[in-house]
């Protein structure tokens, strides 16, 4: 098993983050090892910035860009990080991110109109704080964006209308959205597109080990094999 408290699942709305999260702590813990699952949704979350009020779940984020700017969000979610890296460092356990550490923190600031240079700044800080866990980063991806729509568009039509409202709702009602004058499916899609391209180029400047995974909906069982043999388990 490869040296790691921490695995990060990663990738965009509907990529199947939280499926393979949940599948990871079950083979890890058929592994006899330890393991802290931490979903999107769960309450008392802890590094959700906002708690409840944070745009993620059912919760879309009317309250939370009321209330935060990207200098309030950066301070209070890097408390978070190190409140939780601290605490992940004092138990035996892996802890298994869902969502984490782009889709609830970097695509918030997006929302909120943060620079890039904010953005880039903010990344490179939460990774120096998790480094003495030995991170490692799962991240779902597309190999281009007509990809990438395609499969969001597939996405809407296999959840229907209500996923597909949520999704534009929880996507455009920000300040980033607004100010561009995004709107609706094609406006949600201009916002995700935007939001992938930041977090590849994160990616690519991650200190952290990472598999990059691509073309899991065709097939989960080869994926899943390539993260077995990327964590040891194999």
């Amino acid at each position: 098993m490869r040296d790691t408290k921490l695995i990060f699942v990663e990738g965009l709305p509907g990529s199947g983050k939280t499926t393979t999260a949940s599948w990871l702590a079950s083979r890890l813990q058929a592994e006899r090892l330890r393991v802290n699952l931490v979903l999107e949704h769960q309450p008392e979350h802890p590094l959700n910035v906002g708690g409840p009020r944070h745009p993620s779940g059912s919760t879309t984020g009317a309250a939370f860009f009321q209330r935060y700017t990207p200098a309030s969000f950066f301070q209070e979610s890097l408390q978070r990080w190190q409140v939780f890296a601290r605490a992940a460092s004092q138990v035996e356990a892996i802890s298994v991110l869902d969502s984490y550490p782009f889709q609830n923190t970097v695509r918030v600031l997006l929302q909120l109109n943060a620079t890039p240079d904010c953005i880039r700044k903010y990344a490179g800080q939460v990774e120096t704080l998790v480094m003495p866990l030995q991170p490692v980063l799962l991240y779902f991806t597309h190999r281009n964006l007509i990809q990438a729509f395609y499969h969001l568009s597939t996405i809407s039509a296999q959840r229907g209308k209500p996923w597909t409202d949520y999704m534009v709702e929880l996507v455009t009602h920000c300040p980033y959205a607004t100010a561009r004058h995004l709107e609706g499916f094609s406006g949600a899609w201009a916002v995700i597109r935007d939001y992938k391209q930041l977090t590849d180029a994160l990616v690519r400047q991650s200190r952290c080990p990472r598999l990059v995974l691509e073309g899991c909906a065709g097939g989960w069982e080869r994926c899943y094999q390539q993260i077995e043999a990327f964590l040891g388990l194999a």
